[in-house]
């Protein structure tokens, strides 16, 4: 998606033309390639993300008299609501040129038109906790695409947003005051396996959005404010640099909602505001970081049943996915009860008209007494009036509970201890009493059949190998062999891939630890490798297993500044082939490709990548399997050598072969990684005197 632009300059004089010639290379060293939203442009970092959800809208609760800065409702105003809200942007991605003096100039839409679909699904209880659900689906996208930027050609699912509020005083819609807390969550589409989507759908890491809602309804002025705090990872969209103009990061988001609103009608209109801002860097308020969208929006219920809504915006600063103009349709089944005015004592007279609205009474026609309670009685006849008695109704008997007045002491667990001195008052002591818990049973916690009086690991169950001289305690597995401690024969040693039947957990000897067993070794005092041939199994050749490597003794050659290999090198890769199809217990192989230091290290990393990957290919054609193989070019980054001498970039130019599973034992530990090996290197052939590209 880059363009070049022509430099004007050679119709000036020599010094007029350098300096203008320097001025047009810094513009177009700094304009090109960036991929720019609203005028926005990237650092000079690499991405680290696989992108993120393009779309910055998020709908409020399905049923809510708002698009976007919440007024929840709750129980008392209805149980459920469900429905749809169509979302389309202008422009939310565009492309263009940022020059030396800051300026910017549009060239394209990266995408120019995009159009979602989110369904809403929200339901309240105790008149206290909503609960929300989101699933975004792209329904449409056009534009130019390109700089890494896949527009969406079919119907793609986002990240699913799950989400709760908890009101702590004040109903936000029957009083003028009220706070809620709440938290939303999005479950990452990127992150799973086989994702068909483009990464400007969805994301590949957990979202989360804590938030504190104020809002309120009086004299029909419905107002909110809303402060929240999104943490996601910093990502960036396309294949450009991340920087401004293509990436976010955590942020915090700000509301504000203004409308005019009729309960009785199920009629609301008026303007919502949302800022965000990235907080990561100290970018926070920076203008390039920062997203205001404006929105003015009508709400209408229909038979107080259906709900619709209508809504239209401008992005007036955009970060990425802030389009300059949004349309918002909303249709929903949302049900309205009755909203009932606040009455704090519960006894059914509101608080305007209640008397003693801190008290639970009943009606009355003197409005003096509406409200208020009958004057004291004992209706439990314990001889204690009721409005004393914590127990009005139930008398409080021969054992009269001496921490609550008028209340009998109780046994709520009916095991004979009661309330007041049973430390365990939820649960019976049974039959296996705790001595030292007065009402509380004997405990197990870790459910091994041990209690934990004697059991010397309480929150750890002994499990299928309990230790015999730890009582309730696990046997250990001190050398991760598979043998535990109490029957094996070398603890500290493992028995690695063959082990001594004749000794649990002891592995076969192996004086000159080339992998082969001395009861199989031809050779056992001298370092070879396996073979097939019981003659030569164990013995010195091309090949010697030692030190959790597979040591080739000669180099692998490849074609000059190519991954070929030569023909003459095919011996040595027989003899690796021949190797670990005759020793099946080593899983998993990591092949290496080193350069010395010579030549750029870029080209020499990619050169070594590709050689490691061209011995993987010849190994899996020779009969090895591909998923015991693993290839990876280092280049010159991890040198056995001095690269200032002809011989230490020799030893430097190699092909290695590590064992990685099993990991090599304490009776066998791996070398040094700056330690060179004795024998020659396997590696590329020399470098032509002349040439210093990699080989």
């Amino acid at each position: 998606m880059t363009r070049h632009r022509r430099l004007g300059c050679l119709d000036l004089d020599n010094a007029q033309q350098k300096g203008c010639t320097l001025r047009r290379i810094l513009q177009t060293t700094a304009t090109l390639g960036f991929l720019c939203l609203s005028g926005l442009a990237p650092a000079q970092t690499a991405p680290t993300n696989p992108g993120f959800q393009l779309n910055r809208y998020e709908p409020s609760a399905a049923g809510e008299w708002s698009f976007w800065v919440d007024h929840p409702w709750y129980s008392s105003m209805r149980y459920f609501a469900a429905g749809l809200t169509l979302n389309y942007g202008h422009n939310p991605l565009v492309f263009g040129y940022r020059d030396a003096n800051g300026g910017f100039t549009y060239d394209s839409s990266i995408v120019h038109h995009q159009l979602l679909g989110h369904v809403d699904l929200a339901g309240s209880f105790l008149d206290r906790i909503l609960v929300t659900a989101t699933l975004p689906i792209t329904l449409l996208e056009r534009g130019d695409g390109g700089s890494g930027v896949t527009l969406v050609s079919t119907a793609a699912v986002g990240d699913l947003r799950v989400g709760a509020r908890v009101r702590l005083f004040g109903q936000p819609y029957a009083e003028a005051v009220s706070m809620s807390l709440g938290a939303d969550v999005w479950i990452p589409i990127n992150s799973l396996s086989g994702n068909p989507f483009p990464p400007q759908v969805g994301e590949s890491s957990l979202r989360i959005m804590p938030k504190l809602m104020l809002g309120g309804l009086s004299h029909s002025l419905m107002w909110s404010v809303t402060g929240a705090f999104l943490y996601r990872p910093e990502s960036s969209l396309g294949n450009l640099p991340m920087g401004a103009g293509n990436t976010i990061g955590p942020s915090i988001q700000l509301g504000a909602s203004l409308k005019y609103a009729h309960v009785g009608l199920g009629l609301a209109v008026g303007p919502e505001a949302i800022l965000n801002t990235v907080v990561s860097n100290g970018n926070a308020f920076k203008t390039e970081f920062t997203s205001i969208e404006l929105l003015l929006g009508a709400h209408y219920s229909i038979a107080r049943t259906f709900q619709v809504g209508i809504g239209a915006g401008l992005g007036l600063l955009r970060e990425p996915g802030t389009p300059d103009v949004r349309g918002l349709l909303r249709l929903a089944y949302a049900p309205m009860g009755s909203l009932k005015p606040k009455d704090s004592d519960g006894d059914g007279v509101p608080d305007h008209q209640d008397a003693c609205r801190d008290e639970a009474g009943e009606a009355n026609t003197d409005p003096m007494k509406h409200g208020c309670p009958r004057p004291p009685a004992d209706t439990d006849g314990d001889g204690l009036v009721d409005p004393l008695d914590l127990c009005p109704t139930e008398p409080a008997g021969t054992n009269p509970d001496l921490n609550k007045k008028g209340c009998p002491r109780r046994d709520l667990d009916k095991d004979g201890f009661f309330d007041d001195e049973d430390l365990c008052v939820d649960e019976a002591a049974g039959n296996r009493a705790d001595p030292d818990k007065k009402g509380c049973p004997l405990r197990d916690k870790d459910g091994d059949g041990v209690f934990d009086p004697q059991d010397l690991c309480i929150d750890v169950s002994a499990g299928a190998h309990p230790d015999p001289n730890k009582k309730g305690c696990p046997d250990s597995d001190t050398d991760s062999d598979g043998v535990y401690d109490a029957q094996d024969q070398c603890r500290d040693l493992s028995a690695g891939m063959f082990p001594d039947t004749a000794k649990p957990g002891c592995p076969l000897p192996d004086r000159d630890r080339d992998l082969v067993p001395d009861p199989v070794d031809a050779c056992p005092d001298k370092a070879g490798a396996p073979s097939t041939d019981p003659k030569k199994n164990g013995c010195p050749g091309l090949v010697e297993t030692r030190d959790g490597r597979i040591v080739i003794l000669q180099q692998v050659f490849f074609a000059t500044g190519k991954d070929t290999i030569l023909k003459k090198s095919f011996k040595v890769l027989d003899a690796v082939a021949s190797v670990l199809k005759s020793t099946p217990q080593i899983k998993q192989v990591g092949i290496e490709g080193h350069t010395d230091d010579k030549g750029q290290p870029d080209m020499n990393r990619d050169l070594s990548d590709r050689r490691a990957k061209s011995v993987l290919q010849y190994l899996v054609t020779h009969g090895v399997e591909a998923s015991r193989l693993q290839a990876k070019g280092f280049g010159p980054d991890r040198p056995v050598a001095d690269n200032k001498t002809a011989k230490g970039r020799s030893l430097n130019r190699r092909t290695d072969f590590q064992i990685i599973d099993p990991a090599p034992s304490k009776a066998a530990p791996a070398p040094s990684a700056t330690q060179a090996p004795t024998e020659k290197p396997a590696g590329a052939q020399k470098p032509a005197r002349k040439k210093k590209a990699p080989k």
